[in-house]
């Protein structure tokens, strides 16, 4: 069975950190956390849940920071999750299921929840109490060791790193729950 390394970069996420780590309990085997300077307990939440956690002195450059938790990635497959995002236990098979095919990468579903209407928000109907969600799909899970790397000071991306290795994307119904954008 093929494996996976979480990606993460993070900074006094210890809001969050904890949800994202127990949403992905037995579907990563290996978990890589960026630090860009928390002053919270961030860190000793990313050591309670066995992570490798590295230090990396923010220079206000999101791929760079990513890149490098790639960097120290070691399985298969790496999956980029964000501290305030969580992924339904319900998804871990498909997403075992996915690894073991001969692809190179995915674009999951992110749903990034609103409390007020705005234009291309569409209305919540899942377990979550939030009336609103609007919708993207970046790519979140690809392989190691091909050379995909971030690209983008902010709003950074691996589309272009896989265009650039002439390497294809699927797109999946797989959800991340993104808290981010919710106010308090």
């Amino acid at each position: 069975m093929s494996t996976i390394s979480l990606c993460m970069i993070v900074k006094d996420e210890e809001k969050h950190l904890k949800d994202c780590l127990d949403s992905v309990k037995g579907l990563v085997d290996e978990i890589i956390i960026v630090d860009t300077g928390s002053t919270d307990d961030t860190k000793n939440i990313a050591k309670r849940s066995n992570a490798k956690v590295f230090d990396f002195k923010w220079c206000d450059d999101f791929s760079k920071a990513r890149n490098e938790s790639l960097r120290h990635a070691t399985k298969e497959w790496i999956l980029v999750l964000d501290a305030d995002e969580i992924i339904d236990k319900d998804d871990h098979d498909k997403i075992k299921r996915l690894i073991d095919t001969d692809e190179v990468a995915f674009a999951f579903d992110q749903w990034s929840y609103i409390d007020q209407k705005e234009p291309k928000a569409k209305k919540n109907t899942n377990r979550f109490s939030h009336p609103f969600y609007i919708s993207h799909r970046p790519v979140r899970l690809f392989r190691n060791n091909l050379g995909i790397r971030f690209m983008n000071r902010v709003h950074e991306l691996v589309e272009h790193s896989l265009k650039e290795h002439n390497l294809k994307e699927v797109k999946t119904n797989i959800i991340i729950h993104h808290f981010g954008s919710l106010k308090g």
